[in-house]
Order: C-alpha cells, then structure tokens, then sequence
C-alpha cells in the first residue's frame, strides 16, 4: 500500500505545465521570469542583495554540483539540472517515498547593472551558491533640447 500526500492543486499545476510543453510557450520579453519554474519539482531560493553582488543559494540536496546547468543570458539567470529516482525497498508492505525527483527548472531576471561574465557558483552539502556581482550603476545621460 503506498501512502500518498493529497494536493488538489498539483493536478492543475501539472496541466498547465504539459499544456505550456505542447504549445512551447515562452514568456514575453518584457514580462518578469523570476517567477518561473519548470520541471518535475522546484528547489528553494533564496536571493541576498548585498552592496556589491546579489547571492543566491538553492537547495538543491542529492544532486551532484557537476549535474547542476547554470547559464546567464540576456540578464536572465536559469538553473537546471536532475535528481535521479532512487529505487526504495518494500518492508512489511509499507512504501513511502516524500522526496522529489526528476528534472528540475528555474529563471530568475536579474537587473541591468549585474555582470555577466564575473558570474560564480560553488555548491556544498547541498546547497548551491552563485554570487553575482553588481557593475557600477550608470548615471544616466542629460540631453539638452534645444530650439
């Protein structure tokens, strides 16, 4: 008999993510991403602004740092990777299996005065951390109008 927690929300969830798969659906360019998740579970966040750098740390327990795809583009942060099944023994005809497997996905827009290129990531006991550095914010530009 395997026990299962009910959650009348998920079926829902599950749909719209296979309706989004079948149609490909993006999000428009101007519309916020950090708020976008994918995959078959969603690692928890937190993000730090400091005065030179943003931090981010994802728990992300039982998978493997080198598994873990961290890309920056177009100021838009995406982390992805999976955590495999792992095969659970049957005692006395109890199962129960709580932790969260499969692939998972996350985007996070991050503001313009981040950089890119300096982008770092480190990952123990679980937890991965990325620190992105903040470039020196520009003043914008005054323009005369003249008649």
């Amino acid at each position: 008999m395997n026990i299962t927690r009910y959650d009348p929300w998920r079926s829902l969830e599950e749909w719209r993510q296979e309706m989004d798969r079948m149609f490909h659906t993006q999000p428009h360019r101007d519309e916020e991403t950090s708020h976008l998740v994918g995959g078959d579970w969603v690692p928890a966040v937190d993000i730090k602004e400091e005065t030179d750098h943003f931090l981010i740390r994802a728990d992300i327990p039982g998978v493997k740092p080198e598994d873990i795809e961290i890309t920056m583009e177009n100021g838009v942060l995406s982390i992805r990777g999976e955590r495999k099944f792992e095969e659970t023994e049957e005692r006395d005809n109890f199962r129960r299996v709580e932790r969260s497997h499969g692939i998972f996905y996350r985007r996070f827009s991050l503001p313009e005065n981040t950089d890119a290129e300096a982008v770092q990531a480190t990952g123990k006991d679980g937890v991965i951390e990325i620190t992105i550095p903040k470039t020196e914010d520009k003043t914008p530009k005054r323009i005369e109008v003249t008649h």
